[in-house]
């Protein structure tokens, strides 16, 4: 097996060997012996705005490659200093599509961002003091890997992760700050930009005050594993699955090459590695071979699929074509259908190379990493109230 850049990240192998975006190249490091409220000559660029000093809060987003497809992959991670203040909390389900009952509304400005890749050996180097921070006020800019030519960068709506606290207790080389009062949670970014004021005049500041920001803090909607936790400990504890854990942290879809043995079959080896037969078809092209049947007087997809020993739906996969055909209506006799080769409990040769989940339900995950939860439709409430007399 392969040994991962970081425990939690081996589901995201694709994206290793890309080059580290957002290295500064025309601005300096900001360091704190620099105070942007002293003043600087008209040719030097600021390495913060005015609001940097009062900055209190840190974000950590995700920019993704296609941000409307069903499975966007992440290309690398943006970093954003904030001026927040709370507007609100919401109180139903009707506010917006994107928000829950018990997400805190944050307004604020962006007051200097970086660009770090996605994979990574510290899962909280993103809250190190100093980064290689860009264009202050603004997200940062990098070449897209598909087309170096043009330039890309975070947009809204976008998920990931905030601190809020005092950044004074960033430590340079990164990692979670210790203290009680500061708040490690999910967000999501519903804007960025802004008019600035009635008419739009306060678009004259915005070089000064930086990129407004419009987002949400969910509350308990991340957590930082401990000694003992595992995927099926955390799916009992917060009334969920382990399927829905995999769905909401890509990095738990991370993969291990076995070597099946005498015995090993889709149906023993989805129960061992707690996945589906489904998920090991998709990862594993070997076993996905095929052969052919003709079809005869009075076959239905239901009838083949009962005498093949196949769900319906795997006949229907491996015959696209007839994916709108009745199931119960007769096939015209000639039809040619392809029938997986590798079936339920077909025996799978021993010694072939597969590939299977690398977290199992039982597997204790990396302590102090950090993964999502999935959002609570409803406040948490007592089965019972205490008898106030007793």
């Amino acid at each position: 097996m392969e040994k991962p850049l970081s425990p939690l990240n081996q589901g995201l192998n694709p994206l290793r060997g890309a080059p580290l975006w957002g290295q500064l190249v025309s601005l300096p490091a900001a360091t704190p012996a620099i105070d942007s409220r002293l003043a600087q000559s008209a040719a030097a660029a600021p390495l913060w705005l005015a609001l940097q000093p009062y900055a209190n809060a840190r974000l950590c987003l995700f920019e993704v490659d296609r941000p409307e497809s069903r499975n966007p992959i992440p290309i690398r991670r943006h970093v954003i200093d904030c001026f927040l203040e709370q507007s609100g909390i919401v109180s139903g389900y009707n506010d917006t599509a994107l928000t829950d009952p018990g997400d805190v509304l944050l307004r604020g400005y962006l007051c200097r961002a970086a660009i770090l890749p996605v994979s990574t050996s510290n899962t909280f180097d993103w809250l190190a003091a100093e980064l290689n921070w860009g264009t202050p006020g603004c997200r940062d800019e990098a070449p897209l890997p598909w087309d170096p030519s043009l330039l890309g960068t975070v947009q809204a709506p976008c998920q990931g992760v905030m601190w809020l606290g005092d950044l004074a207790q960033l430590s340079p080389q990164g990692g979670l700050p210790s203290g009680g009062r500061a708040q490690f949670a999910g967000c999501q970014v519903m804007h960025f930009g802004a008019d600035y004021g009635p008419g739009g005049i306060g678009l004259l500041v915005q070089p000064l005050l930086g990129e407004a920001i419009q987002l949400v803090l969910r509350p308990h909607s991340v957590l930082v594993l401990r000694d003992g936790d595992t995927l099926n400990l955390i799916a009992e504890r917060y009334s969920t699955t382990v399927a829905t854990l995999r769905r909401i942290n890509p990095q738990l879809e991370s993969t291990q090459t076995i070597t099946a043995v005498e015995g090993d079959s889709l149906a023993v080896l989805a129960g061992r590695h707690g996945t589906t037969e489904s998920k090991l078809r998709s990862l594993n092209p070997v076993v996905q071979q095929s052969e052919t049947y003709i079809s005869v007087e009075g076959d239905t997809l239901s009838s083949v699929a009962a005498e093949q020993n196949l769900s319906l739906s795997l006949l229907r996969q491996f015959n696209s074509e007839l994916s709108s055909w009745p199931s119960e209506e007769p096939l015209p006799a000639g039809t040619t259908l392809l029938l997986p080769l590798y079936r339920s409990t077909t025996p799978i040769p021993a010694g072939m190379q597969l590939l299977v989940p690398g977290y199992l339900p039982s597997t204790q995950l990396p302590a102090g990493e950090w993964i999502y939860l999935p959002a609570r439709r409803s406040a948490p409430v007592l089965d019972e109230l205490p008898d106030p007399a007793g």
